[in-house]
């Protein structure tokens, strides 16, 4: 028998499971409509595919988490280990697990799935568990993992009567833990059908992040898996990081989901699941120096980019590498829009109020049908009734939201536009041939000023190289002569030109009058920025900041340097 762990099983959306767990000495999992014994199950893979057929207007990522938490259950469960049990009284009941998993055939729908329990303190007051301990016990998730803060040693030692030890690492643990159990709390708090909506920006503020890298989407997306929240859209698929986004449950079992969502996940814009990864959170580094809600680790609030500069890591999700119609603003964008029974004049009026070529038609459903230009309106003389559908063009083109860009270069080529619409069939925005030739424009400037940047800077040092040559009779460089010739008389890499321009003989030859230090210090910031240009690194909000950069180098050698 392996270590003991500790585990926490919740109960239901409503406590419909509490009494039956407490009076027979049970923990249910739940999922009433998955009907058949589990036991059958060999892999998460297994398990996911039953929970498809059981619910398939769910979406894969929820599916995905679904299958993680049955697995545990199911699978990675114990006897002898700790479990927790939160009541709706505000006390939480802790016992022992004392069976594998069991399939109660004759048990209602939502009762099958069990697993004994003998309940050693079925009434314990959450006072009693100091402030860290309680910040554990608050994901969504129905079957979650109790592992940080000496979880186990203290839940034994409160299920024994004694008091809770505590942690001394507690004060900035919890301190660390706030913010995201903030976010839940909101989230949990919510209306059903009125989701938390934030901006991006705001959501990177709580890990005391500032720009959507790598490392930031990866451990935002990681405490999100372990809190049972996810983005919508992920935060990687919008323009900016002013635009809202909305945060909601995805890790609530299905009758609590329906209650929290008041919908089926099916329609909703998710990250896609890296491969079948419901069972990798049980391999967490207990020593990674995260923190834990649930099952997925919990990153500190703190760990953003100014504070370990390692946004080079590997994440454990991986941002992802499609992009999508959904990242150009106008692809997100409020458009007026006309149903077919409306007068035609309504559609005259919103043309010219907004200076649009074309607008959007709707059905009775609000659904896209069809567009309006002026080239129709102007083509024949309609009758002062005449309606939208008298004149609109009933065949129209669209993509979706999380659909390649490339996908509309064609349409919008031959067109003009392309209409966008959500994974749910609702209209999202437009797509013009100005709003894909200003995305170029971004995505190009970069290598185009670095390009010019290097050009220069290959110039100028060959040239300066050759005077130190003259002066000294040799480079004056120490290290391979060959090398050194070679850097002269056939290229050099970005690091060879600060390196150069840090030795005092080079800077003097080349004769520019602006501060050495600080010059070196910024190609230096360019060379950065140009590793991470070259390997598709640079995101949406860092390009900005990265372009200056580049341009105010590239300014000051053209004061020295005039002509290309």
């Amino acid at each position: 028998m392996g270590a003991v762990r500790a585990w926490m099983v919740r109960a239901g959306a409503d406590g419909e499971r509490e009494d039956v767990s407490i009076s027979e000495g049970l923990t249910i999992a739940g999922w009433p409509e998955v009907v058949g014994d589990l036991a059958g199950c060999m892999t998460p893979g297994d398990l996911k595919a039953e929970l498809a057929k059981a619910y398939p207007r769910e979406n894969p990522r929820v599916l995905g988490n679904w299958s993680g938490q049955l697995w545990r259950f199911r699978a990675v469960m114990s006897p002898g280990d700790l479990i927790v049990l939160p009541l709706k009284t505000g006390t939480i009941a802790i016992g022992h697990i004392t069976s594998d998993y069991q399939f109660r055939a004759e048990a209602a729908p939502g009762f099958r799935h069990v697993r004994t329990v003998t309940w050693k303190r079925p009434d314990v007051p959450r006072t009693e568990l100091r402030a860290d301990l309680r910040a554990t016990l608050g994901s969504l998730l129905t079957v979650s993992e109790l592992r940080r803060f000496d979880a186990v040693k203290r839940l034994a030692k409160l299920a024994a009567g004694d008091s809770d030890p505590g942690n001394p690492d507690a004060p900035a643990d919890v301190r660390l833990l706030e913010k995201p159990v903030e976010l839940l709390h909101k989230v949990t708090a919510a209306p059903a059908g009125e989701p938390v909506r934030l901006a991006v920006r705001d959501l990177l503020s709580i890990w005391d992040f500032v720009s959507r890298s790598g490392k930031a989407t990866a451990t935002i997306r990681r405490d999100l898996d372990g809190l049972g929240l996810a983005v919508v859209p992920p935060i990687t698929e919008v323009p900016s990081i002013d635009h809202m986004v909305r945060v909601v449950p995805i890790g609530l079992a299905p009758e609590a989901e329906r209650q929290s969502l008041g919908e089926e996940t099916a329609d909703l814009e998710l990250e896609p699941e890296d491969g079948d990864d419901s069972a990798a959170d049980l391999l967490v580094d207990e020593e990674s120096g995260s923190m834990d809600i649930g099952d997925n680790s919990l990153t500190a609030v703190g760990a953003g980019e100014g504070e370990s500069g390692d946004d080079e890591e590997e994440p454990a999700h991986p941002a992802p590498v499609l992009v999508t119609v959904g990242r150009l603003p106008s692809a997100r964008s409020e458009l007026k829009t006309v149903k077919l029974t409306d007068p035609l004049g309504r559609a005259v009026e919103l043309l010219s109020e907004n200076a649009y070529d074309q607008l959007p038609v709707l059905n009775d459903d609000e659904h896209l049908c069809g567009s309006i230009t002026w080239r129709e309106i102007g083509a024949t003389n309609h009758p002062a009734t005449a309606l939208v559908r008298d004149a609109a063009v009933l065949k129209v083109r669209s993509i979706r939201t999380d659909e390649p860009m490339v996908d509309c270069l064609a349409d919008v080529a031959d067109h003009g536009c392309v209409f966008v619409l959500n994974p749910d069939g609702s209209l999202s925005g437009i797509v013009t041939g100005h709003d894909l030739a200003h995305r170029f424009e971004q995505e190009l400037r970069p290598y185009a000023l670095i390009q010019e940047l290097e050009l220069r800077l290959r110039r100028a040092l060959s040239k300066a190289l050759m005077q130190v040559k003259e002066i000294h009779g040799e480079y004056g460089l120490p290290g391979d002569p060959a090398k050194i010739v070679k850097l002269a008389n056939q290229g050099m890499n970005f690091s060879d030109y600060i390196t150069l321009l840090k030795r005092d003989d080079v800077w003097q030859a080349t004769g520019w009058k602006f501060p050495q230090q600080s010059f070196a210090e910024r190609l230096d910031r360019v060379r950065k920025i140009r590793n991470e240009t070259m390997h598709f690194h640079t995101s949406d909000d860092d390009r900005i900041s990265a372009v200056k950069e580049i341009e105010v180098a590239l300014q000051m050698l053209k004061t020295v340097q005039p002509q290309a």
